[in-house]
């Protein structure tokens, strides 16, 4: 995602005018407008590539050696891939999924050359061998954390669809590594995600996101719907607006993963129109994110705190509603404690926001 900086000493001269009137102080942000965008969850985890469950780090010059190694044995891994026996389909694609596992420079771009990825496509048709089709969704998800030209390759070989189909395997793994697959493609770009929206993702992906489900597909699933409602230009409203139920669900999480993902999710969602920020009060989200202004955790507070500086963008009466719930006393806090400069901006904004209400408002 672009942080497109460039404009930003103008919405820092014109964010904060100490005379406000409602308009004014209700204007939208721009994308770019405060250094907040430069935290790690937004900026750097839009792609994540699952490592192997023992990884080491090597010296570069080993790490290049052995990868050199490994390369050398890439012709008979592919004829692995491409035999008809299941053992070596299996052994093969397991080679190829750890190789795109490693910690620094996955050779993605070789075994794309590899010509593989269309076998693996296959395989994750292989309801008959599940062990198969989930080392072949994990290779795959790997290869779409690399570059948009690396994840077009994952689309154009027709994988998006089987993988949302995936996510009604029988088996928890398979459905778990579908998911993770899924929030790669759609958080490679806008265009991408619309590609995945379009394609069923979204309700099967809420349907992983219940009392039984494992922390890890929690986490995981919570983070690919964060992809799929984030970026400009944003997803259609309607679209979107079914993860809200599950999102007020997410936000009373004790795994700060798993809030800091919904938080964000909640963020893009309230990003617009009043009648978007209304759907958002209608869930019942205000009272927790609220409470989520005094959370430890500056990755669970950012977004928390994006999510009620949105909301009062909108209406007298939506901006009441944050009132209600006492987010005044922790903006304040924010304010007077020793929190980074860019959490007190944005509590600053949100501040404004709220005294370019009405008198009442104001006085309060």
């Amino acid at each position: 995602m672009s942080l497109r900086p460039n404009a930003r000493a103008e919405v820092r001269r014109n964010r904060y005018k100490v005379a406000v009137d409602a308009e004014e102080g209700r204007r939208r942000r721009e994308d770019n407008m405060v250094e907040i965008r430069k935290n790690r969850r937004e900026e750097s985890l839009q792609k994540k590539r699952r490592e192997g469950l023992q990884t080491q780090q090597l010296p570069s010059s080993l790490h290049s050696a052995g990868l050199d190694k490994k390369l050398e044995h890439l012709p008979s891994m592919v004829a692995g891939v491409w035999g008809d026996e299941g053992t070596m389909q299996l052994e093969a694609t397991t080679q190829f999924r750890k190789l795109l596992s490693i910690e620094r420079s996955p050779p993605i771009e070789e075994v794309i050359q590899a010509g593989v990825v269309p076998r693996f496509v296959e395989f994750l048709m292989r309801e008959d061998f599940p062990q198969l089709q989930f080392e072949a969704a994990w290779a795959l998800t790997n290869i779409a954390s690399g570059t948009s030209d690396n994840t077009r390759v994952v689309i154009d070989h027709g994988a998006v669809p089987i993988f949302v189909k995936l996510l009604s395997s029988p088996s928890d793994d398979v459905r778990e590594q579908a998911v993770w697959a899924l929030g790669n493609v759609a958080g490679d770009s806008p265009r991408c995600r619309d590609l995945v929206l379009g394609n069923g993702a979204l309700l099967p992906l809420l349907s992983q996101l219940n009392e039984n489900a494992k922390l890890s597909m929690l986490r995981n699933a919570t983070w690919t719907l964060s992809n799929f409602c984030r970026g400009k230009p944003q997803p259609p409203f309607e679209q979107v607006k079914p993860a809200l139920p599950a999102l007020a669900r997410l936000i009373h999480s004790n795994d700060e993963e798993v809030l800091t993902d919904a938080c964000w999710a909640l963020s893009y969602l309230s990003d617009g129109t009043n009648d978007k920020i209304q759907a958002v009060i209608e869930s019942g989200v205000c009272p927790r994110l609220v409470e989520l202004l005094m959370h430890p955790s500056p990755s669970v507070l950012i977004p928390a705190l994006r999510t009620v500086g949105n909301i009062v963008t909108g209406d007298d009466m939506q901006t009441q509603v944050i009132i209600q719930h006492q987010a005044l006393p922790c903006l304040l806090n924010l304010l007077t404690n020793n929190y980074k400069k860019s959490i007190k901006k944005e509590a600053c904004w949100t501040i404004s926001n709220i005294t370019a209400g009405n008198k009442e408002q104001i006085r309060v």
